[in-house]
Parts: C-alpha cells; sequence; structure tokens
C-alpha cells in the first residue's frame, strides 16, 4: 500500500509542480497500510508520516491524491 500511496503522490508532483496535501482512501486501503507501520493504531502518527491529510471514502478502487487551499480539518470544523 506504501507503495502505491508513494507513486500516486509523485505522479501528481510531477504533473502539478508542488506535493498533494490530500490523501483519498477507503477503509479497506487504511487497514493495509495501518499493518505496515510501526504502531498502526497511533492515528497521529499516521498524518504525521504522509505529511498529507487522510479523506476516508468507502467508494474507493485506488487511493488517489489532491490538493485543497484549506486544510482538511478547517474546512470541515469538525
Amino acid at each position: 500500500m506504501l507503495s502505491t500511496i508513494y507513486a500516486v503522490a509523485k505522479e501528481f508532483e510531477s504533473e502539478h509542480g508542488f506535493s498533494p496535501n490530500c490523501l483519498y482512501m477507503s477503509y479497506g486501503h487504511l487497514e493495509a497500510f495501518k499493518q505496515q507501520l510501526e504502531d498502526p493504531y497511533d492515528f497521529n502518527s499516521i498524518l504525521v508520516f504522509l505529511g498529507m491529510e487522510l479523506i476516508l471514502t468507502p467508494n474507493m478502487r485506488t487511493p488517489s491524491v489532491g490538493w485543497a487551499h484549506a486544510p482538511w480539518k478547517e474546512a470541515v470544523h469538525v
């Protein structure tokens, strides 16, 4: 899963000239990704490791990335 995330992020960066700040993935992708981390239950470390906001959507076939002007947490006010 990590290699997939890396590949889509590098492709985005090559195409746009800057790094993505949003990662879209399904809950299944997140579970697969967490298995590759030292502490899969430390959600903050996942976000720090990614360097992107994580947006979970149930219907993603493969992870994708994007860029948002406002940080996701501020835009949604959760």
